[in-house]
């Protein structure tokens, strides 16, 4: 069953991506990068449904390689060909961009090693690398600690510090951005896990029975999934109108002291441990709560069900028509 307002809130999600790839005033352009990333990583885990392929990792692999490699090399060929192009047939210098002034060798290293610097002419597309390898993360964790939400939320907590560590303390980049992924994947498995203990039970329980590890008892499972289930619905409705406030409350506070000391997952850059999950997650749920009551909306739907194409072409759409601009 297809949710419009995932659509929607994905529609909104890649229209604030593109907005913040423009210029803004500085206190919008900090607000949206706190959570907007961070986002996309939630609705990601919230659309990932273990049962499906709970038997066979492989065809979970090859399933996600087709939908995000595939796509990511093809829009980095495609993208980087576009660009000698219009240098050459139409705008000399419009290539004037850093991953052109290397040697062809090292562009094909930018583009296999896959970090957003690194392929300067479109960014956006660490995403895509970076999405692979937190769904691997973890699918790895369900498939050993599926019906155990305790042990699931654990790794993730030490995969969230580990991640933070990582970005302080290492000097340098894991491929495919898989040292981002150690923070992306707090962001993907809490939207998993949102999906189970508040979606219709139909949406909610996976498509078949995981057998994973030891043999589980799947009444004890079920038991403490209704238990978690129904606490969360005690104190969800307090939930909308305090992650409201703290948006607005962290929006105050930017246009009373701006700051362009931004998060940026992309390059490691998180600020203060606390504060950026915290800010991550306010901004989340306040954007989830709301989409959930509008329900709805047919212009935002529709970049939903593009955003694929919208991330990996905005970045040279926007520089080519800055560049005409100027001329």
């Amino acid at each position: 069953m297809r949710l419009h307002w995932i659509d929607a809130l994905k529609g909104i999600g890649i229209m604030l991506v593109v907005f913040a790839h423009h210029s803004l005033p500085i206190a919008l352009d900090t607000y949206i990068f706190s959570f907007h990333m961070p986002l996309f990583f939630f609705i990601s885990g919230f659309l990932f449904n273990f049962g499906k392929y709970a038997e066979s990792a492989g065809n979970f692999v090859k399933w996600r390689f087709r939908s995000l490699i595939v796509p990511y090399f093809s829009f980095a060929v495609l993208t980087c060909l576009f660009y000698f192009l219009l240098d050459t047939a139409f705008q000399p210098g419009v290539t004037n961009i850093e991953f052109f002034r290397n040697s062809a060798l090292y562009g094909i290293y930018s583009i296999v090693y896959a970090l957003g610097p690194l392929v300067s002419y479109n960014p956006p597309l660490w995403f895509l690398t970076c999405l692979f390898v937190t769904e691997i993360l973890f699918y790895g964790l369900a498939k050993n600690y599926y019906g155990k939400p305790g042990k699931i939320v654990f790794w993730l907590t030490a995969a969230g510090v580990l991640g933070y560590l990582y970005s302080v303390h290492v000097p340098f980049r894991l491929p495919w951005n898989a040292d981002v992924a150690l923070s992306a994947v707090v962001f993907y498995g809490a939207g998993n896990l949102f999906r189970k203990y508040t979606g219709p039970e139909k949406l909610a329980e996976p498509a078949t029975e995981p057998k994973s590890g030891k043999e589980m008892d799947s009444g004890s499972a079920r038991e403490l999934d209704l238990k978690i289930r129904n606490s969360f619905i005690r104190v969800e409705k307090f939930l909308p109108g305090i992650f409201i406030f703290l948006n607005l409350l962290y929006l105050a506070y930017l246009l009373e002291f701006p700051t362009s000391d931004k998060v940026n997952m992309n390059v490691l850059k998180y600020g203060n441990f606390y504060s950026y999950y915290l800010l991550a997650f306010s901004g989340i749920f306040a954007f989830v709560y709301l989409f959930k009551k509008i329900n709805s909306s047919g212009l935002l739907e529709y970049y939903g069900r593009n955003s694929l194409i919208v991330l990996a072409l905005h970045f040279p759409v926007k520089d080519i028509l800055s560049d005409y601009s100027h001329h």
